[in-house]
């Protein structure tokens, strides 16, 4: 536990120190911010979209942002949230652009083994609300295959901490409904791991 409190904290010190070299026009810096974090951005991008290339594209236009504006970044929060930040906005106004989501299937093989650390290492709501740590990967697959009525306020409120006044404001949807779109969310995972577990049990 003490080996991974020192390593954080010297993530924490290392994107200070990348930061503050970025800013001052350090090309190689920001180039190892971008490597460190683009894991990150492309997949918060990919559980909203459900689109691995728009997921891409959100990276990639999301970093442009970020050196475009890396001067003016006061360091009031953690360079992580400001980028968690800058990809929620930058999805939410491509979901806006487009219609409603495609149906369709999303496939999580493509990530690897340890993506699922983008979300349980935050110290968000999703381990609190609903799974041990071995089922981590059981309900990110049930989000990501929800109607983007529950899977983005879900997203938002339980993997990335965002308060209900600031989900309402960027989905533009009443604080009532927002909560109400939430525990349904929670509802529907609850129940699918239920059946999930029950036939498991039958087949054995």
């Amino acid at each position: 536990m003490e080996d991974t409190d020192v390593t954080k904290t010297e993530k924490v010190i290392d994107d200070k120190i990348l930061v503050e070299k970025s800013k001052r026009g350090d090309k190689v810096a920001f180039e190892q911010l971008v490597r460190l974090y683009s894991r990150y951005v492309y997949t918060n991008a990919f559980f909203i979209l459900r689109d691995s290339q728009e997921a891409e594209d959100v990276s990639q236009e999301v970093f442009v942002k970020v050196y475009l504006s890396i001067k003016n970044f006061r360091g009031l929060s953690s360079f992580k949230t400001w980028i968690r930040k800058l990809t929620v906005n930058t999805c939410i106004d491509k979901l806006r652009v487009k219609s409603k989501s495609l149906d369709k299937k999303v496939s999580l093989e493509s990530f690897e083994d340890n993506y699922e650390i983008v979300f349980t290492n935050l110290d968000h709501n999703i381990e609190k609300n609903f799974i041990t740590r071995e089922t981590v990967k059981e309900v990110l697959g049930i989000i990501v295959e929800m109607d983007e009525t529950y899977r983005i306020p879900l997203i938002l409120r339980d993997l990335q901490d965002y308060s209900y006044i600031e989900i309402s404001d960027l989905i533009k949807k009443p604080i009532g409904t927002v909560k109400t779109n939430i525990h349904r969310a929670r509802k529907i995972i609850k129940e699918k791991l239920k059946y999930e577990k029950n036939s498991r049990s039958m087949k054995k």
